[in-house]
């Protein structure tokens, strides 16, 4: 529960407060576009409200806005383990807590391990300060490699915030690939086909660029 040493009180108010939290129609909302599917948003709500009945409220600034992050993750993992045991596991050897049968969980996205992080600023700030080196490492991947490396640099520093804040989708990558680089990623003289690899791989280069900034020990920390 919240803390041991809580008076009934304080956590009845406490335990209220996240109930109506998870009860908002635009929290429910939120769950619902994460989620993708009504069932897991509702999984979702109930096992934010669980895991936070269970925190310090003292140790939360903005109730909400952490009651919307855990939600957010949870629909994000829950929505994991269902493409998992659908696509990735026919034969049924993941159960529904999302472990496999020998009792090891399902390791999340780089993406779901970032947006759970509390150590966004610290990556903003590595980003912006190391943002000549980390651009010349981008690939030049057309008729103009700087400025296909720049667009990179700029739209990774978007993608991290989305993800930051649990907003994160492809296709709003795609949209601002499109918008600052028409030219390549708009191009009408190639087939779709060759304009989506164009995206699938600059969408690959933004993350090995903000691979270059977020370690893995910082993500299992």
């Amino acid at each position: 529960m919240p803390s041991p040493s809580m008076p009934d009180d304080s956590r009845s108010d406490y335990l209220e407060r996240l109930a109506v939290i998870r009860e908002d129609p635009q929290v429910k909302s939120l769950a619902h576009r994460r989620a993708e599917d009504p069932e897991l948003a509702k999984d979702a709500l109930q096992e934010a409200y669980y895991a936070m009945a269970k925190m310090d409220p003292e140790q939360i600034e903005d109730l909400r806005r952490y009651f919307c992050t855990v939600v957010t993750h949870t629909a994000y993992r829950l929505r994991g383990q269902l493409r998992a045991a659908v696509v990735d596991d026919p034969a049924g050897l993941v159960d529904a807590s999302g472990r496999k049968l020998g009792g090891e969980s399902l390791p999340p996205t780089f993406d779901e391990a970032v947006h759970t992080s509390m150590m966004g600023d610290n990556w903003r700030e590595c980003l912006a300060m190391n943002q000549v080196a980390l651009t010349g490492n981008v690939p030049g991947r057309s008729p103009d490699p700087d400025k296909y490396r720049n667009v990179i640099a700029i739209v990774s520093k978007e993608m991290l915030n989305a993800i930051l804040t649990g907003d994160f989708r492809e296709v709003d990558l795609n949209l601002a690939l499109r918008a600052a680089y028409p030219e390549w990623f708009a191009e009408r003289r190639v087939g779709v086909s060759n304009i989506h690899q164009r995206f699938a791989r600059a969408r690959a280069d933004m993350r090995d660029l903000l691979k270059s900034v977020i370690s893995l020990e910082e993500l299992r920390s």
